[in-house]
C-alpha cells in the first residue's frame, strides 16, 4: 500500500503555506488548497506594510517621504499652516520695511544714479546702510523661521498620528515654549556671530592697522572659508533644537545638545536634506516673487526723477514686501514641517520612536529590531 504524503508539522512563519505534493499528470491542486507551487520552490513571504496613521509611515523615512509628508501636512490643514505663516510673515515685514526705508531711502541714488558721480564718503555710507538693513532682515527672518518651526512642530506631531488640532490648541501648547524658542534662536545667532568674528576679525584688524596687502588677503582667504564651514556645521547640528524644545520640553542649552546628539552620525545626510529643502523653497519663492519684482521695478521708474532709480522708495518697498509675504507664507511652513519630520526620522532611526508611536495609535509596529542597511536613505 502506497504511503500518503502529509504536510510538514514544523511551525512556519506567519504568511507561509505548507508545501503541496506534486500533482499527477492531468491533475490540478485539490479543492481549497490554493494555487499549485512548483516542486522545490518555497512560497514567498512579504512582511506587513508599516502602519501609516497620518502623513508618514511609521518607519525610517526616505527623502521623498519627508518632502511628501511636508506637502501632505500643508494640504491637510492649510488654514493653520499657511495662515499662521502669513501672520508671521506680515509681522516680519512690518519690522523690516520701515527700517529699510529709513536706512536706505536717501542712499539709493548713490548706487543706482546715472548722472551725478558719487563721492567715496557717500559710497561708504551706502555700504554701511545696506549691510545694516540686510543684517536686520536676516536676523528678523531667522528668528521668525525658527519660531515658526517650533510652533508648527506641534501640528506635525499630531498629524503624524493622524490627528487634527485647532489653531487654539496648537497655540496653547506652543505658547509656554516661546521663551525657550526665542532663547535658542538668539543663542544660535550669537554663536554664529562669534564664529564670524573669530574667523574674519583678524583680517579686519590687519586692514585697520594698514598691514601690507598680501597679509590682509591671506587672512581673508583663510578666515572666510573657515567661517562658512563652521557656520554651516553648527547650523545643521542645531537645526533640530526647536523641535526638541517643543516636543521634549527641554531647556535652551539642553535642546542644542539634544539636536547634536540626534544629528551625530548622520550629519551629511541631515545637511543634504536641509539643503534640498531650502533650495526647493528658495526656487519656489523666486518664482512667486517674479511678478512683484517686475511691478516694483515699474514703480521705481514711475517714482524716479529720470536721473536715478531708487528701489528703496516706499512704493517699491511695499510692492516687494507683498511678494515676500506671499512667498514666505508658502515656503516657510514647507521648510518648518520638513525640519520637524527630519527630527521624527532621526528619533525613529536612533531610538525606535516608531514603535512607541504605533503603540500610541493601537497599530502593530513595522519592525521590532534595530534599523538595518535596507532602511530608506
Amino acid at each position: 500500500m502506497t504511503e500518503r504524503w502529509t504536510p510538514p508539522t514544523t511551525p512556519l512563519p506567519p504568511g507561509w503555506a505548507p508545501q503541496q505534493p506534486p500533482a499527477a499528470p492531468g491533475w490540478g491542486p485539490l479543492p481549497g488548497t490554493g494555487p499549485q507551487q512548483p516542486w522545490g520552490q518555497q512560497p514567498q513571504w512579504a512582511p506587513p506594510p508599516p502602519p501609516k496613521p497620518g502623513i508618514i509611515p511609521l518607519r525610517p523615512l526616505g527623502v521623498g517621504e519627508i518632502l511628501d509628508g511636508a506637502i501632505s501636512s500643508i494640504r491637510a490643514q492649510p488654514k493653520i499652516m499657511l495662515g499662521l505663516s502669513a501672520v508671521v510673515a506680515v509681522a516680519t515685514q512690518l519690522l523690516t520695511v520701515p527700517l529699510t526705508w529709513l536706512l536706505l531711502r536717501d542712499t539709493g541714488d548713490v548706487a543706482f544714479g546715472f548722472d551725478e558721480p558719487t563721492s567715496t564718503d557717500e559710497e561708504i555710507a551706502f555700504t554701511a546702510s545696506a549691510f545694516s538693513a540686510t543684517g536686520i532682515q536676516v536676523v528678523v527672518t531667522l528668528v521668525a523661521a525658527l519660531l515658526l518651526t517650533g510652533i508648527l512642530t506641534v501640528v506635525v506631531s499630531r498629524a503624524v498620528l493622524g490627528e487634527r488640532v485647532s489653531a487654539g490648541a496648537d497655540w496653547d501648547k506652543a505658547r509656554p515654549r516661546l521663551p525657550a524658542l526665542l532663547g535658542v534662536t538668539i543663542l544660535v545667532i550669537l554663536i554664529e556671530l562669534g564664529v564670524l568674528v573669530l574667523a574674519v576679525g583678524p583680517g579686519v584688524l590687519l586692514a585697520v592697522l594698514s598691514t601690507p596687502t598680501p597679509a590682509i588677503v591671506a587672512a581673508f582667504v583663510i578666515g572666510i572659508p573657515v567661517a562658512l564651514a563652521v557656520g554651516v556645521y553648527l547650523y545643521v547640528s542645531f537645526a533640530l533644537a526647536p523641535a526638541a524644545i517643543v516636543l521634549e520640553r527641554r531647556s535652551v542649552v539642553r535642546s542644542l545638545r539634544r539636536s547634536r546628539e540626534l544629528v551625530q552620525g548622520a550629519w551629511w545626510r541631515t545637511f543634504g536634506i536641509l539643503l534640498l529643502v531650502n533650495v526647493i523653497a528658495q526656487f519656489l519663492a523666486g518664482i512667486l516673487a517674479v511678478p512683484f519684482t517686475v511691478a516694483a521695478l515699474a514703480a521705481t521708474f514711475v517714482t524716479g526723477d529720470g536721473g536715478s532709480l531708487n528701489p528703496y522708495e516706499i512704493l517699491p518697498l511695499l510692492i516687494t514686501s507683498v511678494g515676500t509675504i506671499l512667498a514666505s507664507a508658502i515656503t516657510w511652513p514647507f521648510t518648518a514641517i520638513a525640519t520637524a519630520l527630519l527630527y521624527v526620522d532621526r528619533r525613529i532611526r536612533r531610538e525606535a520612536l516608531d514603535l512607541e508611536l504605533a503603540r500610541a495609535v493601537g497599530m502593530p509596529p513595522a519592525h521590532g529590531g534595530p534599523i538595518g542597511p535596507g532602511a530608506p536613505g
